[in-house]
């Protein structure tokens, strides 16, 4: 039941359709769409066990978690005293 409410937001541009696709590019669509059941049921225990109504993150959330995470690690390395580079700055 999990995977047709999943297969049901493929026409939409969210979090879980993003995250389908994104496992479904490496693992197959049958994996994809049991791993994305899966995030499907994790969202509902947790509206359950907290009590807040469900935020949508977007389709690109994962995308940002890993920018925001390099821009962390950059800042502690250069606190550090070492200097750093990122991916997206040209020397």
């Amino acid at each position: 039941m999990a995977i047709e409410c999943v297969l049901g937001t493929s026409g939409q541009n969210n979090r879980i359709t993003a995250h389908r696709k994104r496992i479904a590019r490496r693992q197959g669509k049958k994996k994809a769409n049991m791993a994305s059941a899966h995030l499907l049921i994790t969202i509902a225990y947790n509206i359950l066990k907290t009590g807040e109504p469900y935020k949508e993150l977007g389709p690109h959330y994962v995308q940002q978690h890993h920018k925001n995470k390099e821009l962390k690690m950059i800042e502690y390395l250069k606190t550090k005293g070492y200097s750093v580079l990122s991916s997206t700055q040209t020397a």
